[in-house]
This record gives structure tokens, sequence and C-alpha cells, in this order.
């Protein structure tokens, strides 16, 4: 029958199963949560991470270009023809050198003359720049200027400049013109992604180049927020056309300009959300795996736990159990430990239906003891038949007394002369002497001599060896070796009482003590009356006791030599 689930225990397995996995999984989730946040926050760090170090590989390039143009310049400002004021060989040799990297030179003495500059012809006008080389007066080192108009190009330009040395004064400064175009090209041969901008600046936050939109911002301020330092990092701002980008960027080292990279910040939060996303997924697929592999084992428990619960019922209903064994071995204990109860309780069943055959089969026998016994007795005097008839009646309860102790497997011979000499237990050991081996009678055996013994006792505590004080009993018994079988033997002797002569007639106590024990043993009983006292004497087969050829075996045998 399906079981309607309630809030309150007990409560199925499965739901035990189901809390477990609850239980295990709640830390688990939050566990992956804090993973999912740090994933989430080392994709944004590695966005942020690959603009400064594109920042910092532009502007490496950048200083690698920039030094390169300087080494041209210092080796035309070693020429011969510059070191004799030889201006026009100078002139040419800077065209032929520069030509086909489409960069122009040019020369200026300290008053900031031009002495030649190869965008023009040689000998054509030239402007005077008074104080544009103060930087390099002044240090006496090479120096990359910011953006300006040039005066000769028309348009916005950079310069490099070397000093041209002479006996350790700067005689002339060497510069060559850079279109800003060359800082572009540099620019795109980094390829970076197409949403992401490059861009480089001047010293005073001017636009040098930029990979989108060159020409719409050259020589425009940057974002005031993107120049509040110009330290190496990343920062969160908003670039020339107005995206909200985060900044990556790095300073060149020989020019002073700053390099910037800046990466869209939907751009970063959707790589992080994507990244987010491929973890969800992944812990989803594993934690359905986990679900359906969990719903499995529950099935796997809940099935054999199924099995044993059906067996306990027909258990409970008295039907046939059966029990296949599964794959959960507790189950299989509580299922074989139902099978071999239902067994037992078979088996028990069986016994009980047995025993309540042999109660009805020994009632019936026991009240034909009863019957015999009332039938044999005289009868004219009725308080005497009530006296002897309860006094045997007494010594057969004490023989089944002993009976129902030992559950109806034998009764020993010790305990049965012990139980029908009750009342003289004080005498027992000094008076009256029992010796024998550890024998067990059968059950007919026992009521037999059980009611002899009690006759024996009886007439002996009026008329023999124990009416008096001096008299004493010997009662012995014994299994000895037989033609065929063992034989069963058993004395009572009385010796030291009053004298002994033979009854004039045979009562029914004669009857009990002979006649009845002939035939419940198929034994031969001897009575002997000599003065001396009373012997009573019992050969009977081996088969009236446990010891016995018939009996060999039995839960009840015992060695014939053990004394008690």
């Amino acid at each position: 029958m399906k079981r309607s689930f309630s809030v309150r225990p007990p409560w199925p397995v499965s739901f035990l199963l189901a809390l477990s996995i609850i239980a295990l999984a709640v830390p688990l989730l939050a566990l992956l949560a804090m993973e999912a946040a740090r994933l989430t926050a080392s994709e944004r760090e590695r966005l942020v991470g690959e603009a400064a170090s594109s920042a910092a590989r532009i502007a490496a390039d950048l200083d690698q270009t920039l030094n390169s143009y300087m080494a041209i310049l210092e080796s035309l400002a070693t020429t011969p023809a510059l070191a004799e004021d030889n201006f026009e060989t100078v002139y040419h040799q800077a065209v032929a050198a520069l030509k086909s990297r489409r960069l122009f030179a040019f020369l200026r003495d300290p008053s900031g003359q031009q002495r030649f500059n190869t965008r023009l012809p040689y000998g054509a006008p030239l402007p005077n720049a008074k104080g544009t080389d103060e930087p390099v007066f002044e240090d006496g080192r090479p120096h990359v200027s910011d953006i300006v108009i040039g005066q000769v190009a028309k348009k916005p330009v950079m310069a490099v400049s070397v000093p041209v040395m002479r006996n350790e004064e700067i005689r002339y400064v060497l510069s060559l013109s850079l279109d800003p175009v060359l800082m572009k090209e540099l620019l795109d041969r980094q390829k970076l992604p197409p949403e992401w901008r490059g861009t480089i600046t001047d010293r005073k936050g001017n636009v040098i180049a930029r990979t989108r939109l060159h020409d719409e911002f050259l020589g425009k301020p940057f974002k005031e927020e993107a120049l509040r330092d110009k330290m190496e990092g990343a920062r969160h701002g908003t670039d020339l056309e107005g995206r909200a980008v985060i900044w990556g960027s790095a300073p060149s080292r020989t020019s002073g300009w700053l390099i910037s990279v800046s990466v869209p910040a939907d751009l970063v939060e959707a790589s992080a959300r994507e990244a987010l996303l491929s973890y969800v997924l992944i812990v989803a697929a594993f934690t359905c795996a986990g679900i359906a592999g969990a719903v499995g084992v529950a099935r796997v428990i809940t099935r054999p736990l199924g099995l044993a619960e059906k067996a306990a019922k027909s258990l409970g209903e008295g039907r046939p159990v059966d029990f296949q064994p599964t794959v959960v071995e507790e189950a299989n204990a509580i299922g074989t430990a139902l099978v071999e109860a239902a067994r037992l309780r078979e088996e028990a069943e069986q016994q009980i239906m047995l025993l309540m055959r042999e109660v009805n089969h020994r009632s019936k026998n026991m009240l034909a003891v009863v019957q015999a016994i009332a039938r044999q007795m005289p009868s004219k005097e009725p308080k005497q038949f009530v006296r002897q008839f309860s006094d045997r009646i007494v010594g057969l309860a004490a023989s089944q007394d002993l009976l129902i102790e030992s559950n109806w497997q034998g009764v020993r011979v010790a305990d049965l002369v012990r139980s029908q000499l009750s009342l003289f237990r004080e005498l027992i050991g000094t008076r009256i002497e029992i010796s024998g081996p550890l024998v067990r009678l059968q059950p007919p055996a026992a009521q037999a001599i059980g009611m002899a013994l009690h006759e024996l006792a009886t007439n002996a505590s009026k008329y023999g060896a124990l009416s008096d004080e001096n008299g004493q009993v010997h009662v012995s018994w014994d299994l000895v070796p037989g033609a065929e079988e063992r034989e069963f033997r058993l004395e009572w002797r009385e010796q030291g009482g009053p004298p002994v002569t033979p009854p004039e007639r045979r009562g029914f106590g004669h009857t009990i003590m002979v006649a009845m024990v002939e035939k419940s043993l198929d034994a031969e009983v001897i009575v002997e009356y000599p003065q001396s006292g009373l012997v009573w004497k019992v050969r009977a087969p081996g088969r009236c006791t446990y010891e016995g050829p018939d009996t060999a075996g039995r839960a009840a045998k015992r060695k014939a030599g053990e004394k008690v």
C-alpha cells in the first residue's frame, strides 16, 4: 500500500536520501556561487590585464621605433660632411636614407634657423623657430616633441631630435619630422580586437594616433579622466567616442607619450557573463548528472527495502515468505532473516500442533491411569478410598511434574526417587541411601515407577523401616549388559526396621508395585519379605530408559557410569 507523505516522522528512505542530497548540495552550491563570482571577477581582471599588457606592448614597440629613428639621426650627425658644414651633401645623404621610410630630416642651428629641410628642395627659404630646441640644448640628449603644426609641413607632426656635437658643444640640432600616420600604422600592427581602441597621446594629452577615427581626433585633447596620471594600470572612464570603457595604459619611456588601450565596459561584462554562463552550464550538467545518479541510487536502495517490507507483511499475515537477493547487503540480511523467521514460525506451528496432539494423547492416558486406580481400589469405606486415592494421585502428580520440567524428555531416576520420598527428605543421606548412575526413564516408565515408589514409601512409613527410628532404606539402580540388550535394574531394600511377614492378602498396593510396573515397563517385578525388611526388585529392558538401544543418541543420553 502506498503511503501518503507527511511532514512528521517517520519519513520514507527516498525523502531522507533527498534531504541528504540537499544537505550536501547547499554548501556545495554556496562554494560554486563563490567560485562563479571569483570566475566572473577573474574574467574581468583578465580582460583588463590584457588591455594593460597590450598598452605596454605598444609602448615597447613605440620606444623601439623611436630609438631606431634616433639611431638614423645619430648616424647622419656624425657624417664628415656635416663636420665640414657641407649642408648640401648632408641634405642629399638624408634624402637618400629617408625617402623609403617616409621621413623628413631638418637641421637647425642654436638660433632656431633651419639650414635644410628634406621636405623642400635644397636652398629653398626656410623658417626660423627660435626656442623650439631648448630641451635638447638644456639636457644635451635626444628629445621627442609633442604633436605640433609643422612650419614647413603645415600639418600636425612630431619631431625626434638629436644634438650635433662639436668640441663638446652643441653646434646643431638634427631632427626627423614624423607624420602621425606612422604612429597609426604602428597601432594597426598590434591587431587589437575590433571593439578595442588604441590611442597614443603626447605629454600634453593631445591625440597623436588612434586605431579608429584617427583623422577625426588627431591633435584633440584626450578625456581628462583618462589622463589623471600616466602610471601604468587600468581605470574606468569614457573614451573619445563617449563609450564607457576600461582603460589599460602604459607610458613610452623614450618619448613620455602615453599609450592607452580601452575595452568597452559592456564587452567586459558580456565576457564575464559568458564565462559565468559556461560555468553555470557545466555545473548544471554535473548537478543533473548527480541528481540522476542520486535518484538511481535511491531506487536501488528503496526497491530492496520494499521487497523486505513485502516479506515482513507476508510473515505477519502467515503467508509464505519469498525474498530474492538484491545489491543492498543490509536489505538482504533483513530479507534472509524474515525468510528464516517464516521457516521457524512454520516449524513452531507444526510443533505446537504436534504438542497439542501429544497433550491430548497424554491427557487421555493420564485419565485412563486415574480411572484404573479408581476401579482397582476398595470402595467399601468411602473415607479410606478418598484418602488412599488422594495419596496415589499425589504420587502420580509428582512424576508428572518431573516429566513437564524435563519437557517430556525423560526423568532422571534420582530425581524421581527424591520426589516420591519428599516427605522424608531430611532422612536422605542418613537413613535413606540413594545410589545409581545417571539414567533417564521414558515417561510411561517414570509414571509407573513413581507410583510404585510412592506406595513403597507409604508402606515403609506405616509398617516398615521408616516406621521406627532404626530402620533404613536403600534404593539403587543400574544399567547392566544383557544377552540382547542392556537391562535396567531397580531395587528397594529395607532393613533394621520391625520384623516383616508376608501379607495375608494382596491389595491394590500390590497391584501398583507389581502389575502396573510390569505392564508399563514390560518388566519382571520381584517382592520378597525377609524378616530383615521388604525387598522390591525390578528388571526391565533398557528401552524403558533413554539410554536403551532404541533411544541411543538422544539429547537425554548420559554415560552409564555417572553417579548421582
